[in-house]
């Protein structure tokens, strides 16, 4: 998620705080096996309506990689649709929201994006034709990296289609040994060009083969592009109000009606953004490009994309991965029903017996929220205003779910429950600015234009309210019904293709589990099933066995890589009860910082300060070699400016190694040694008492007057930021 940088800020806070450059944040990644945070924007989003999703920005470096993804929030790469492609949400939905929760999960339908046409279609060509060009470079790419432009029909049905414009990154390789590698990112609505260097460098893959990557069509770096910033500021807006789910998304679903109305008024064919329409483009690529074959790999939604491209192109295609495999002929909203009650039982089941039934948590704080709404403050994430979040037992259950895609989130969320169910609510403002953030993070016109003709149709729970209730699914059923795009007349059929195949799951997926993606990929001909322990949603960018696994495949398909390495051992475990003192305000210091407001810790700053500059001055007599004079005051004199920096040191170095271990922990607290800390700050204020009555001047009363000040402002800040638990 690209907001979970943001979030990891409240690591570097104390440090930063403290004066301590604590820049561990993202160090857990390389020893735990998550991708880098680099290259967060994107991988993400994905079938939920969530997640990670890609806005178009470039990792920072070649290598980086994509945060989580099918995300529901955390974005999230959801396939269904509502009950029927017309009609009103309403309609399907029937009854209040229940007096309490049950831990029965009946299916709801859908996910949710909003669209709004931007750029302009080249003019018509005939139908199945297909260009690539060379063209500027959108994002960073490899050193040697080429970037170019797939032009296609937008929609081939039709002899008279306008054409699309579609970039790609091709990475040439140093020693062609394999075939070319094409990937594609999920979503739908997520972006893929920041992707190449990963698979190039990242994975090693351009030592031996090319790696292509391709834009969605409709992403946001397409053209024409289907985003809509007003449906998505809707979407965000929805969590402002207590009113009924069902209704909280019609203004996003009038917003995309409007989006989808300019699209079409500007020469826009809908029916062209599908799954087979996007697989079609990846063949065309292929022969474009003069590959006799090349590899494909899928990531969430973009699993069904690469399933079908290696369906209608057998020869073109060799081998297939199938990265947090979406399932086309399975019940989507049903599947993220089971994955966010699946996800959480093996949670509990790692917790050592500190929380036995995280998901009876979820329902009991659910139940107080619903009683006795919290209110938020924060702001909208695609207009930037201000605004007040109200959330409820729904809202929360839609933000946990976007959170479980995170390999780095998914051993904290045990712990937060457990404090959310006794009604300890602090967390809920980091939680809530992540969530809507996620939610809202990739290019939902063209999530809600595929999903509604390609899943949301065929989620056969059919509408209803579920519960838990999970909110984006609310968001596609209604955004759907408002559009009224037609579907096939048939359900999607299970995939079928007989190349070989590498599924790959992560044990606590929450929107593709991974009983259901063995299932559901248990009839291709030649299959390899993987799981992967303490993995939420995309193998490759959340586990370093998992990207060893797909490197030694690829080198190989269809040999068996099941005992490279340790599937079974989780990255990062379960943070206990007893690891951390509970505190939630300085996680929402480091996002209010992360967002320009610098005010929470300008004073922990103010106090580094006069800490480090006055022992450099009591110390710069003894390093001149003149030695301190003043005898037992002198001495004295040197406790505070001493026991402060101490204090700086001994909490930076506590939070450097919590941030080492499992960044995310010090979003719901701190180490329980850091409250302790306190009593340096109490002698240190007893040591400038003792030196203000021996003060040989007034000058120097004055000057100690206002360090006792200093003092005893950072020490109250201590007292509420860290000591109070919240």
């Amino acid at each position: 998620m690209r907001r979970t940088a943001a979030v990891l800020a409240a690591t570097a806070l104390l440090g930063m705080t403290l004066a301590i450059p604590v820049a561990a944040t993202g160090s857990a990644t390389a020893d735990t096996g998550s991708a880098p945070s680099s290259a967060t924007g994107s991988a993400a989003a994905s079938h939920t309506g969530s997640a990670t999703a890609d806005t178009g920005s470039a990792p920072s470096s070649a290598t980086g990689s994509a945060a989580a993804s099918h995300t529901g929030s955390a974005t999230a790469d959801t396939g269904s649709a509502s009950a029927s492609a017309t009609g009103s949400a309403a309609a399907s939905h029937t009854g209040s929201a229940t007096a309490s929760r049950t831990r029965s999960a009946i299916a709801t339908h859908t996910g949710s994006a909003a669209a709004s046409a931007t750029g302009s279609a080249t003019a018509a060509t005939p139908s199945g034709t297909a260009e690539v060009r060379d063209s500027e470079c959108l994002v960073a790419v490899p050193a040697g990296g080429e970037c170019g432009v797939l032009t296609v029909p937008e929609y081939r049905a039709d002899p008279e289609s306008r054409t699309i414009e579609l970039p790609y990154v091709h990475v040439r390789a140093e020693h062609p040994a394999a075939p070319p590698l094409v990937f594609m990112n999920g979503g739908p609505g997520s972006g893929s060009l920041q992707l190449a260097g990963y698979f190039a460098d990242g994975l090693g893959l351009r030592e031996t083969r090319d790696v292509v990557v391709l834009e969605q069509r409709g992403g946001a770096r397409g053209t024409p592009s289907l985003q809509c910033p007003g449906a998505a500021a809707a979407m965000a807006d929805a969590f402002t109000t207590t009113d009924d789910p069902y209704e909280e998304f019609e203004p996003a679903a009038v917003a995309m009606r409007a989006c989808l109305d300019d699209f079409v008024a500007g020469g826009g064919e809908p029916r062209g953004y599908t799954v087979t329409e996007t697989a079609q483009d990846l063949r065309d690529l292929r022969e474009a490009l003069g590959y006799d074959s090349w590899t494909a790999y899928g990531l969430s939604w973009s699993t069904q994309v690469m399933a079908e491209l290696a369906r209608i192109d057998p020869d073109g295609v060799d081998a297939v991965v199938l990265d947090s495999f979406s399932a086309p002929d399975r019940d989507f909203a049903a599947t993220a029903y089971e994955g966010l009650e699946l996800s959480l039982d093996r949670l509990g089941e790692r917790s050592g017996g500190d929380f036995p039934d995280p998901y009876a948590d979820l329902l009991a704080a659910a139940d107080l929220l619903d009683a006795t709404p919290v209110a938020v403050d924060g702001h909208n994430p695609v207009t930037g205003q201000p605004r007040t979040f109200r959330l409820t037992g729904d809202d929360l259950i839609t933000f946990v779910h976007a959170g479980l895609y995170d390999v780095e989130l998914l051993p904290v969320i045990p712990y937060l429950l457990d404090r959310l169910a006794g009604g300890n609510t602090g967390a809920l403002g980091t939680l809530v600015d992540l969530g809507v953030e996620e939610l809202t993070s990739h290019t939902l016109g063209q999530y809600w234009v595929m999903q509604c003709q390609d899943e949301v149709a065929y989620r056969r729970a059919g509408a209803g309210r579920a519960s838990p209730l999970i909110e984006w699914l609310v968001a596609d059923e209604v955004v759907c019904a408002e559009l009224g795009l037609a579907s096939p007349p048939l359900p999607p059929a299970p995939v079928a293709f007989t190349q070989p195949a590498l599924v790959l799951a992560g044990s606590e997926d929450p929107v593709t589990p991974a009983p259901v993606a063995d299932e559901a990929s248990a009839g291709l001909a030649d299959r390899q099933f993987l799981e992967f322990a303490g993995v939420g949603h995309a193998v490759l960018l959340q586990s370093r066995c998992g990207r060893e696994s797909i490197a030694a495949w690829l080198a190989e398909p269809g040999h068996d890589v099941a005992d490279l390495c340790d599937r079974a051992t989780p990255a990062y475990a379960v943070v206990g009860a007893g690891d951390l003192h509970p505190t939630t305000r300085v996680a929402r210091a480091a996002l209010a910082a992360d967002d320009g407001d610098w005010l929470g810790v300008a004073l922990p700053a103010a106090f580094a300060l006069l800490c480090v500059g006055w022992l450099a001055g009591w110390l710069a007599p003894v390093v001149a070699g003149r030695g301190r004079r003043g005898g037992a005051a002198g001495l004295v004199a040197g406790v505070a400016p001493l026991s402060g920096t101490v204090f700086l040191l001994a909490a930076g170095g506590l939070v450097w190694a919590a941030a080492g271990s499992l960044p995310t922990q010090l979003v719901v607290g701190v180490p329980r040694a850091v409250p302790w800390l306190g009593l340096l700050l109490v002698a240190g204020a007893a040591a400038i008492g003792l030196t203000a009555r021996r003060a040989p001047s007034a000058r120097a009363r004055l000057a100690l007057a206002g360090a006792g000040l200093l003092w005893l402002a950072f020490a109250a800040w201590f007292v509420v930021m860290v000591v109070l638990p919240s």
